[in-house]
């Protein structure tokens, strides 16, 4: 991995906006199992729920491992922060690519 992308993924798994938009997608996860929100509403949460929903399954065909309910959310939350942590990399790169192409611009 390029030193400076280590450093910008190092960078963003720490960033505060990493640890409120893991806080959204967990108030909505929660939101919808306690309250009538429709589960439709979890959309935005989908690759956290995926994610935690292949790594239960493997863990229970290669290892047969159970992870239960507990477990699965588990491992729903650990999906979330690395959404998270997806989602903040991919829009400081866009801010950065629009940034710098605004300044490259000629002025009239």
């Amino acid at each position: 991995m390029p030193r400076s992308l280590h450093t910008a993924l190092r960078a963003t798994a720490t960033a505060r906006a990493t640890l409120g938009v893991t806080g959204a997608l967990l108030t909505v996860l929660a939101l919808a199992q306690l309250t009538p929100l429709p589960a439709e509403a979890t959309v935005v949460a989908w690759p956290a729920l995926a994610a935690a929903f292949l790594v239960d399954t493997a863990l229970y065909n290669e290892a047969g491992i159970v992870v239960g309910d507990a477990g699965f959310w588990a491992l729903a939350v650990v999906g979330c922060y690395v959404e998270a942590v997806v989602a903040v990399s991919i829009v400081r790169w866009i801010r950065r690519r629009v940034g710098a192409s605004r300044h490259a611009e000629p002025s009239s």
